[in-house]
């Protein structure tokens, strides 16, 4: 809901901007069969934890005008409550705040305002808390939309602004600095009455990322195979600076069935060692009503890592992307099944797997499967 509505403030501008507010909260159980989310094999001194975890979060969405622009309103907070004493360190909460307002400019088909966004994880059951993290952005928007028939809408937007990372169990991955990104969504056909529609989304982004530790390089010699490639880092007088590229596109049929297939690569060049990599990541998606009242979604993702410097740590926390409680950067596949009870109210059930391909060295594995079961409330 979160992406339409923002997707709709910056493609339909202010004339369409009537006021309106979404409601959704939920509240469920689930079962993580790896719910510290470790790797496991030879040489690491880690097991996998299953256990049970409630689920309570809610979140709204508000469109409206002021000062002659139109803006939306996205907040949202959830909670994963592990029921295990010894995993409690994974009971995290995540608080999200995003303000997008745009204004037309004179006559012509272009559009300018700002973007605010605050993403801040806070452990519930321990100080810290695992991969609890905050991230602050503050964006100027330009929104081009291209003149023409309805069935080929174009709307190019572009983001320059300031973007800051913590991450709370380790504040040496803190990192600032500036960002720029565009965004291109192009309806290529659609039918008449909009039944049936193919859309491209494809975007490009780059941010200069400034730590406030110092740069490592390798001290390990090049003609001799080291007993442990995490010896071969050593600090160097120069501080941290990663430059990180990102490339994706998403091409999405709607119909009688609603699919979408994505590529995006992402390119961190780092000058400290062991901290460059390549990211591929395909997802595929389908959405259907089915027998019984029932929707059915489908979604899966095939993810491989390249470490430009070889894998010299196996928990590179740094090379996670930080949005949710729920996203795991590792391939996977899940199935969802929604049902609804009322005009207000619905079942919804999940289930995913998670595995590591193609990413890790030596051994070791990453296996996670999740089974999901809530109530949806929606007004």
């Amino acid at each position: 809901m979160r992406r339409v509505a923002i997707v709709a403030l910056l493609t339909g501008g202010v004339a369409h901007a009537d006021r309106s507010t979404t409601l959704t909260a939920e509240g469920g159980a689930e079962a993580d069969t790896n719910v510290e989310r470790v790797e496991t094999g030879p040489g690491l001194m880690t097991d996998r934890i299953a256990a049970p975890v409630g689920r309570l979060g809610a979140k709204v969405d508000h469109r409206d005008s002021v000062l002659g622009g139109a803006y939306v309103l996205h907040a949202s907070a959830l909670a994963r409550v592990v029921g295990n004493a010894e995993a409690s360190p994974e009971s995290v909460a995540l608080l999200v705040g995003d303000l997008r307002w745009i204004h037309p400019v004179g006559e012509r088909p272009v559009s300018a305002g700002f973007g605010l966004n605050y993403t801040d994880a806070l452990p519930l059951a321990d100080a810290v808390g695992s991969r609890t993290f905050r991230t602050l952005a503050a964006d100027g928007l330009l929104v081009l939309r291209g003149r023409g028939a309805p069935d080929r809408e174009r709307t190019l937007t572009i983001a320059a602004g300031l973007h800051q990372f913590t991450y709370k169990p380790s504040p040496e991955f803190q990192w600032l600095g500036p960002a720029l990104s565009a965004r291109l969504d192009l309806t290529l056909w659609q039918a008449s009455g909009g039944t049936r529609s193919l859309e491209l989304a494809a975007q490009a982004g780059i941010e200069a990322r400034a730590y406030d530790q110092v740069a490592l390089a390798d001290a390990c010699p090049h003609d001799m195979e080291p007993a442990d490639p995490r010896d071969c880092p050593a600090p160097t007088s120069l501080l941290r600076r990663d430059r990180y590229h990102r490339i994706g596109v998403d091409l999405t049929w709607t119909g009688s069935i609603v699919a979408t297939v994505g590529y995006q690569v992402t390119v961190t060049d780092s000058n400290s060692f062991g901290q460059s990599f390549v990211r591929h990541r395909v997802g595929l998606s389908a959405t259907k009503d089915l027998p019984w009242q029932l929707y059915g979604t489908v979604l899966a993702t095939l993810q491989l890592d390249q470490y430009l410097d070889g894998l010299i740590v196996q928990e590179d926390v740094q090379n996670q992307t930080f949005t949710t409680l729920d996203d795991e950067n590792r391939s996977s596949l899940q199935g969802r099944l929604a049902r609804p009870l009322s005009k207000l109210w619905s079942l919804e059930s999940r289930v995913a797997v998670w595995r590591n391909l193609g990413s890790s060295g030596g051994d070791t594995a990453f296996r996670r499967a999740l089974f999901y079961l809530g109530v949806v409330y929606s007004r």
